[in-house]
């Protein structure tokens, strides 16, 4: 077939192709672009415009296959980058999506959606740092799209730098007037920073809006135990639970604020049930075994100090409490063992802390010469 008529032929099949997919005909249009294929089996447009007409009927794998095809054609193709992104994202293949959108955005800078989407792949994998450059650009290509903000603000949080967070949520709330969304993302700012009052307050107004949502009512139940309100966190985490019978974290926090509300025997069976599923949760096994041990089981607590010891040996408190429990079990050996183990960990552990802080305020501290220690202020002259 001469050079021209072939090409006369290819125009003409996309040319009903794009009517067929004009009219919803899509096995039709996808048959025209095979022909195409047929006659040049490189061409990156139709190979394109396949990939797009299978992830638009949901065969994603069919249209990833085209994308793939259609990139070992011709790599720095930014369309084909980009859709072949979109396809695995929608696929949560986070990671596969990961190079290909970093083409796009390293080929086309300008595009919003490629840096957008590239942030979206990245915290798909729990790569907040990194999600971070490609979302201030789309921010800032886009600084009115609301998504990418909670996106980047998202991403502050996660990567702990909550200043940066709290900076970014006056152009959310005008972005997003009234949403409760703002209130939980400045809590979790609040939180990091340790305005734990502050991060309550938030909370509680997001409530308002969504009383029934279960991680809203976990964050204000956990916020309430780290603020030693140990019966507003009960009622709190309970809801949660009503909410959520599957929140494991809501379980051990409840548990917790029973134990610290001297309510041992409420504790208990959520307890117990939270080792029956995860023996090797150190934080439920040492809450059980002080649970056993206010009720008056000090034989039973035991072996659960034991169990969190061997968990978790560099810690100083199950060794004591395991001390403390042999003294009333009349072990006196045992309790000495127990309790000069643990008197030697916290020895350890405060020599290490005093030798940060010596290796801090030393001359020529390595930190200081990089910048990120501030100089002491310069004493004025003696008169």
């Amino acid at each position: 077939m001469a050079q021209s008529s072939r090409q006369s032929t290819i125009l003409d099949l996309a040319a009903k192709a794009e009517s067929f997919e004009a009219q919803g005909r899509f096995e039709d249009a996808a048959a025209e672009y095979r022909q195409i294929l047929k006659i040049d089996p490189r061409s990156v447009p139709a190979l394109n415009a396949l990939g797009a007409l299978s992830v638009k009927q949901g065969d994603f794998k069919e249209g990833i296959s085209y994308y793939q095809r259609a990139l070992k054609v011709s790599p720095r193709e930014f369309g084909t980058n980009l859709n072949l992104g979109i396809a695995l994202i929608k696929m949560q293949d986070y990671r596969s999506a990961t190079p290909v959108l970093e083409s796009a955005a390293e080929i086309n800078p300008a595009s919003f959606q490629a840096q957008e989407l590239l942030g979206v792949a990245l915290i798909g994998q729990d790569e907040y740092a990194r999600a971070i450059p490609p979302l201030e650009k789309a921010s800032a290509l886009e600084p009115r799209d609301a998504g990418s903000n909670y996106l980047l603000i998202r991403a502050y949080i996660e990567s702990k730098q909550f200043k940066k967070a709290l900076e970014g949520f006056d152009r959310l709330e005008q972005l997003d007037p009234g949403s409760p969304w703002v209130r939980i993302l400045r809590g979790q700012a609040y939180d990091g920073l340790g305005s734990f009052e502050k991060a309550l307050e938030e909370f509680e107004q997001a409530k308002k809006q969504l009383p029934g949502d279960a991680t809203l009512r976990f964050s204000l139940g956990f916020m309430c135990w780290k603020l030693h309100h140990y019966d507003e966190a009960v009622g709190e985490l309970r809801e949660t639970l009503r909410l959520d019978p599957r929140f494991e974290e809501a379980r051990y926090y409840l548990a917790d604020a029973y134990l610290s509300e001297s309510q041992p025997q409420f504790a208990l069976p959520i307890l117990q049930d939270l080792v029956r599923n995860s023996p090797k949760d150190y934080r439920a096994r040492l809450d059980l075994a002080k649970a056993l041990d206010k009720l008056g089981r000090p034989e039973e607590a035991v072996p659960q100090f034991e169990a969190a010891v061997r968990l978790d040996a560099t810690r100083p408190e199950p060794h004591y409490l395991l001390g403390r429990t042999y003294e009333k079990l009349k072990k006196p050996d045992d309790s000495r063992r127990e309790l000069e183990l643990a008197e030697k960990l916290r020895t350890q552990k405060r020599a290490e802390e005093e030798s940060l802080t010596r290796a801090v305020g030393a001359r020529g501290d390595p930190a200081r010469g990089l910048g990120l220690v501030p100089p002491p202020p310069q004493k004025p002259p003696q008169p």
